[in-house]
């Protein structure tokens, strides 16, 4: 008979992000100003969660950096052992030199499983986030608004009953003499 498959290839992805989960050495390179560039060891792994990148400068401790895989919107391999990760808008986030093909080529492809569907769901939780607080924000501004026009409302009402008042001692007294010149 044939091969049957039975979700195999989900095991599989599982696999490789736990490979990426226990992490490998790169080359980071970085250029100052865009003119002086250098390069130094760290150690690249994926979060627990699987939803960011966290690396450190190897000899000896040093803090951790973290790059969300949401905001990766392309994984490109250049030559033989370099990968390089590229913002929404095309900025260079990360560049990476691998220590073997295999370790480049493991970490290009699960990668890319990991951003492409992610980056969907993670750009409607973005939008219904977004449009959340901005409903709340115009509800915030309709409130102060009325808030602020029935202010303006009762202080018109307390002017017209102070004119009123002032006009209205002085009133009767000529509606009196009208009354009586009749």
């Amino acid at each position: 008979m044939g091969n049957v498959c039975c979700g195999g290839g989900n095991s599989e992805v599982l696999a490789r992000q736990e490979l990426l989960k226990e992490g490998n050495d790169f080359k980071k390179k970085s250029a100052f100003l865009g003119v002086l560039s250098r390069s130094e060891n760290v150690y690249l792994q994926l979060n627990p969660s699987g939803t960011r990148l966290m690396w450190r400068q190897t000899p000896g401790p040093s803090s951790s950096e973290e790059l969300p895989i949401y905001r990766v919107g392309k994984i490109c391999s250049m030559g033989r052992l370099d990968l390089v990760l590229l913002g929404q808008n095309g900025q260079k986030l990360l560049e990476l030199t691998a220590g073997t093909m295999d370790v480049r080529d493991l970490w290009v492809q699960t990668l890319e499983e990991l951003c492409l569907p992610g980056q969907e769901n993670q750009s409607e939780e973005d939008a219904k986030s977004l449009k959340e607080k901005m409903e709340k924000q115009q509800d915030k501004q309709k409130e102060q608004y009325w808030k602020d026009r029935t202010e303006e409302l009762e202080k018109r009402r307390r002017d017209a009953e102070e004119r009123k008042k002032k006009i209205g001692v002085i009133g009767m007294k000529y509606t009196a003499q009208a009354m009586v010149n009749r």
